[in-house]
């Protein structure tokens, strides 16, 4: 599967956001810098607020308490010593917000909302102006909370869905594997015990078609490691070209394979080829190791207007297991496009059956 990060991530888990933030706060305040006693002590103030800001980050608590403690050294500054380092704490609780700290963010988000007032209302001679420093302050620490959720809700989706592509390419790939690696296997099992039961196989060309399948089956494996390095799966495939390939596949095992169609199979649309195709790959498998050569096989495929049904139907010595890897990837592909798998084991017959919605339009089923 891909490991790879998305830049949002990147960005989100790296710090720049904070680092960021509070270094244009502090810059803020140190190009208006003028030298003094207190330009100096508010400078180290100022200083002391941003590195907290910027620390939340990585350590959330203690980058709170250094920035806390550094606005609450604004606040026995003269006013006209008070800069932009006023809003650090809104780094610490945006910060806080999307990181989950809930309890940090909400004690410097208190912390914060109290030193902000009492300094307006030192400034202030009316009730009306207290009232209009309370709202305008309670506005000011609602908004990092607000933006610090909703960055918080971005990247839980973002990992929500990363983590979703990678199950599907589980999957998938779990799924190939099986239809193709498991099927040359259980071709060279057949061939290995009738060259070692029947006396008149010439065993030469048999052990030929074994070490045939044999690097066949080194590939495939070859190919699935690389899917799981690079988290790309396999191409599409066509469920007519599967139809032609099962065909021929069951007439060198000795099967008799019958198709009937009452539709045009190439007009079905890609994504439901794509589905169909590799379950019929799968089906195929199954009737070769499973089923009775001696009896007569058949793929129906039939569609209304709103559904495609496409049934496979063969006679079998064994009994088919209904959780088998198998059967489960056909259901996984065939509610990938939402439609349903029903299999069914009677008088000797196994019958596994695809029904799927679908528009039939002049140009073709999709």
């Amino acid at each position: 599967m891909s490991t790879r990060t998305s830049p949002l991530r990147r960005l989100l888990g790296g710090g720049a956001v904070e680092v960021g933030l509070a270094l244009l706060l502090l810059a803020m305040d140190v190009v208006p810098f003028r030298p003094g006693n207190e330009a100096v002590v508010a400078l180290l103030v100022e200083l002391a607020a941003c590195v907290g800001a910027a620390l939340t980050a990585w350590h959330p608590r203690i980058g709170a308490v250094i920035a806390c403690v550094g606005f609450g050294g604004l606040a026995l500054l003269p006013d006209d010593l008070v800069g932009m380092t006023l809003y650090a704490p809104m780094i610490v609780i945006l910060s806080c917000a999307w990181h989950e700290e809930f309890w940090t963010a909400a004690a410097t988000s208190l912390w914060g909302y109290v030193v902000s007032l009492w300094m307006s209302f030192n400034n202030t001679t009316t009730l009306a102006e207290d009232a209009q420093a309370t709202v305008l302050w309670l506005g000011f620490y609602a908004l990092p909370w607000v933006i610090g959720l909703a960055l918080r809700n971005t990247e839980v989706s973002e990992r929500r869905r990363l983590v979703a592509r990678a199950e599907n390419q589980r999957r998938e790939i779990a799924a190939e594997l099986h239809d193709n690696v498991t099927h040359e296997l259980a071709l060279i099992t057949m061939a290995a015990e009738n060259a070692r039961i029947d006396p008149g196989i010439d065993r030469d060309s048999a052990l030929t078609d074994i070490a045939a399948r044999s690097r066949r089956s080194s590939v495939y494996v070859t190919n699935f490691v690389k899917l799981l390095r690079v988290g790309r799966t396999s191409p599409a495939v066509s469920f007519s070209q599967e139809l032609q390939r099962g065909h021929d596949a069951l007439s060198n095992a000795g099967f008799n394979l019958d198709i009937y169609t009452d539709c045009d199979v190439e007009t079905i649309s890609p994504v439901i080829s794509n589905a169909m195709g590799r379950i019929s790959h799968e089906a195929i498998n199954n009737i070769i190791r499973h089923g009775n050569p001696s009896e007569p096989c058949e793929v129906s495929v039939k569609a209304s207007r709103t559904r495609l049904a496409v049934s496979f139907r063969n006679a079998t010595e064994s009994v088919y297991d209904g959780d088998d890897l198998g059967i489960i990837g056909m259901r996984e592909r065939a509610e990938g496009i939402n439609g349903t798998l029903e299999t069914r084991l009677s008088d000797g017959y196994w019958s596994a059956t695809v029904s799927i919605p679908i528009t039939m339009t002049d140009d073709g089923i999709s």
